[in-house]
């Protein structure tokens, strides 16, 4: 997850219907560039809840989640462990992307640690969820065949959108179109696409908290566009400017949970 904030300008490419100024080829770069190897200091966690909101009847009992978070080979490593809404059903997945690497593991019920490969990437990490492992590691911000596509309005603000094409030619989704804040260099949203390039969900980040001065996502939500339901993601609480044991990451240990940090370190949104 990248919950940094920062500005920038940019020369004039060329306009859109609403005035805002295409990127050049360079300037795309730069922005992507900068998108990618931005970062919030020091290591941290975040303690969250999904709640399934189906399109017709009542939503589900929260399901509750942390996620430990680092820095390594210029890209984010994650950690995230969950259980079901009882508690006795646990999964816990690690992500790693950088220019040189996109790949995670995952460990459910303390099976054995196992490579997520393919469209295992996209099953859900609990019974009745669409959220799955792929939409919080989000690998499509670094996979290598990424493009620019323009900058346009959405919600009232400028957002540079990039296509990025999923290196598994077999797996789901075939690409992404994912939005840049113009201002803010900060993840907006993300469409997926299918075999027939259509959108199959929309993931939007809704607002955004700040916490010991930094800038962070507060509220998500994911939408199958066939059902219409949707996932809604909030984080509770979070803990920055951490030193987390490099261990946590090691997918040998992914069966066995975490250590958290001190709960005197976490502030609540």
């Amino acid at each position: 997850m990248l919950l940094l904030c920062s500005t920038s300008a940019f020369a004039q490419a060329g306009l859109d219907d609403f005035g805002y100024p295409q990127l050049t080829k360079e300037e795309a770069v730069s922005v992507l560039n900068r998108f990618r190897s931005s970062r919030i200091p020091g290591d941290y966690c975040l303690k969250f809840k999904i709640t399934h909101k189906p399109r017709q009847g009542e939503s589900s009992k929260p399901i509750e989640g942390v996620l430990w978070a680092s820095w390594i080979n210029g890209g984010p490593l994650i950690r995230v462990e969950m259980k079901d809404a009882i508690g006795t059903s646990y999964l816990a997945f690690i992500g790693i992307k950088n220019s040189a690497l996109n790949q995670s593991w995952i460990a459910r019920d303390k099976q054995p640690v196992a490579s997520l490969k393919g469209n295992e990437m996209a099953q859900s990490i609990a019974e009745d969820l669409i959220i799955c492992p792929f939409d919080l590691i989000m690998p499509y911000t670094h996979w290598a065949d990424t493009r620019y596509v323009a900058t346009e309005r959405s919600r009232g603000r400028a957002v540079h959108y990039f296509e990025s094409t999923n290196p598994d030619s077999q797996a789901l989704p075939t690409k992404v179109v994912f939005g840049i804040d113009r201002s803010y260099q900060a993840l907006t949203e993300a469409k997926y696409h299918d075999t027939e390039n259509k959108v199959s969900e929309n993931f939007t980040i809704n607002d955004f908290a700040k916490v010991d001065e930094q800038w962070m996502i507060n509220t998500c939500d994911l939408r199958d566009e066939k059902t219409r339901n949707v996932d809604s993601l909030k984080i509770t609480e979070a803990a920055f400017r951490l030193e987390l044991d490099p261990q946590i990451f090691n997918p040998e240990n992914l069966s066995t949970p975490a250590p958290l940090p001190p709960a005197t370190l976490f502030k609540s949104l």
